[in-house]
């Protein structure tokens, strides 16, 4: 019956991201992404709210799961790769999500998201903290701001720099402070 469920949610999150790449966000309706999915509309309702509660689903599903068991086993690095190479291989429809804003835009969205995955990280390396002088949740915002800056230059790129060149310059900045660039 799981099993099911999660095929269920797939299929209408890849309903979604179809509609995405022909349709602005604003534009896309319940109904398009259920007849695009060939269910009907309460089979939406059993398992998401509204599309704003189906598109954190999608990043949360595809990419922040898999990057948060790296970062349990201590593999923060590889839990960032994962995030570049995801938002890499599906830059289009990533891009059009960037352009959701608002209330519930797409990097609020991403801001809480990451905000918690560096808060996690943080907490499990407190020299950084205590070095700075600063709370977890500063500087779990300070990465989470700094790596949505990127993921949008990354997907927004016209292909002029490798997905390698974004995540060694990410590298590259996160580990060297601003007087030593």
């Amino acid at each position: 019956m799981e099993q099911i469920k999660e095929l269920t949610k797939r299929l209408i999150a890849n309903s979604f991201k179809e509609l995405l790449l022909q349709n602005s966000f604003e534009k896309i309706t319940i109904k398009m992404i259920t007849d695009h999915a060939n269910v009907i509309r309460p089979t939406f309702y059993n398992h998401f709210h509204d599309k704003y509660e189906l598109l954190e689903w999608i990043f949360r599903d595809e990419v922040l799961d898999e990057a948060e068991i790296f970062e349990r086993e201590g593999k923060i690095e590889e839990g960032i790769h994962h995030i570049f190479s995801k938002f890499y291989e599906d830059r289009e429809f990533y891009r059009k999500a960037f352009e959701i804003t608002g209330q519930n835009g797409f990097a609020d969205t991403l801001s809480d998201m990451f905000t918690s995955f560096y808060k996690e990280a943080a907490s499990r390396n407190l020299k950084i903290v205590k070095e700075t002088r600063l709370s977890i949740d500063t500087v779990a915002r300070y990465y989470s701001s700094g790596l949505i800056t990127v993921l949008k230059m990354l997907v927004g790129d016209n292909g002029s720099e490798s997905l390698e060149d974004f995540l060694y310059g990410y590298r590259y900045l996160i580990s060297h402070a601003l007087y030593d660039i």
